[in-house]
């Protein structure tokens, strides 16, 4: 595997595939469940996803230039490794297939209200299949550009939002009775975290990936935390926890309530904020589907990554025609965030303790 990729590429992967469809629904999710002190949960859920990122980011540090499916192989065997091949490539086949049909269903009742689903279906797929044929070092490149313009961009929007909110409708920032549900509410803090298995179909190069790859993956979990709060509070502070939890698009919800007179021809920000989301969806699609068709070419080897791919993205849009509701889609939604307990929980974990048990770490 030749398609080594930077740290600062690795940290922009990493924001490319968690910030995605989650971030326009997590206000109304996090306020359902702890209220205003929401930033705490969604501190926790950020401290728990750094411990997994430092998992899975230390079995790529030890085993230079392998994939899962190189060192797995090595450390469980053959038979192991493809069922957990296949447990990642069905996860990330499903993660990509319903966030382009979730995605496809919010811009058909927000901006084009006369667009099929399936077409928009159809356009999602083919931008991801030209994408994914470029490999890794040029989706790495569209994540590092992507990843600038979005950070910007939405913290610009949320300190837009704050200078028409109120600070009343935030508070009680923290109420120590309730720190039981904080804790209780960091689940739902769970799909937006999803993702973080992308990492392990990265192959780390011992001259690009020294030590600091720990620091810039670490901390852009941080930074996606901290944006993940300043959503939240934004949010809250326009439209209230009352209010907030009716709207099940909540950003976008609270976006279109700002209007901001010396903004000028930018003071309505849902425009804006729509192009960004698309951006950021769009890395979430491709990084996803790049980690099926990947890993799927592991394991069937006589055929060329490409063809697989193609076929993969046939089946794809197929498949994300099958529910009919977007109850149904969010049901799915909801199954893919249970089982990446499996892909960033149990055999990451698995996988680290035969590392620690074998020393095969001890050179490090």
């Amino acid at each position: 595997m030749k398609e080594h990729i930077t740290n600062r590429q690795i940290a922009f992967i990493i924001f490319g595939i968690v910030v995605g469809y989650g971030v326009i629904n997590l206000p109304k999710n996090i306020a359902e469940s702890a209220g205003t002190g929401g930033w705490f949960s969604i501190l926790i859920g950020t401290a728990i996803a750094i411990v997994f990122t430092y998992i899975i980011t230390y079995l790529g540090y030890v085993h230079k230039n392998k994939t899962i499916y190189e060192y797995s192989e090595m450390l469980t065997g053959k038979i192991v490794t493809s069922i957990f091949m296949i447990i990642y490539s069905i996860y990330f086949f499903l993660l990509a297939t319903m966030i382009t049909r979730i995605t496809s269903e919010t811009i058909k009742l927000t901006i084009l209200l006369r667009t099929p689903v399936w077409v928009l279906n159809l356009v999602f797929f083919a931008a991801v299949y030209y994408a994914v044929t470029k490999k890794l070092q040029v989706i790495a490149r569209i994540c590092e550009i992507y990843g600038l313009i979005i950070i910007i961009a939405i913290i610009t929007i949320c300190f837009g939002i704050f200078s028409q909110g109120k600070l009343i409708n935030t508070r009680p920032f923290f109420v120590l009775e309730d720190i039981q549900t904080y804790i209780k509410a960091s689940a739902v803090t769970i799909f937006p975290f999803i993702g973080l298995e992308i990492l392990t179909i990265i192959p780390f190069n011992k001259k690009e990936n020294n030590k600091k790859v720990f620091k810039y993956s670490i901390f852009m979990i941080g930074a996606i935390g901290f944006i993940y709060i300043l959503v939240y509070e934004a949010c809250i502070a326009v439209m209230g926890v009352d209010s907030i939890i009716h709207y099940k698009a909540a950003f976008l919800a609270t976006i279109r309530r700002v209007d901001i007179p010396s903004l000028q021809f930018l003071r309505r920000l849902d425009g804006i904020f729509i192009i960004v989301w698309i951006m950021t969806v769009f890395c979430t699609l491709i990084l996803s589907a790049y980690g099926s068709i990947f890993l799927l070419s592991k394991l069937i080897k006589k055929i060329s990554f490409n063809k697989i791919a193609f076929f993969v993205i046939i089946i794809a849009f197929i498949v994300s025609q099958v529910p009919n509701t977007t109850a149904q889609i969010q049901t799915w939604l909801d199954y893919i965030g249970y089982s990446s307990v499996f892909t960033i929980v149990i055999i990451p974990i698995t996988l680290l303790i035969i590392t620690k048990v074998k020393k095969y770490d001890k050179n490090i």
